[in-house]
């Protein structure tokens, strides 16, 4: 995955939600409700 990140694969599509690891649950609550694509969650 790293490489094709790296050589240029464009996921902006598929990430849908990008949250703060301190906001899990509103991640885990899109995933559940099926309205979601990838979630990401930010651990800087």
């Amino acid at each position: 995955m790293i490489a094709m990140l790296q050589n240029g694969l464009d996921v902006s599509r598929i990430v849908t939600h990008e949250l703060c690891v301190d906001e899990f649950e509103q991640g885990f609550a899109a995933m559940k409700s099926g309205l979601s694509g990838k979630v990401v969650l930010n651990w800087n």
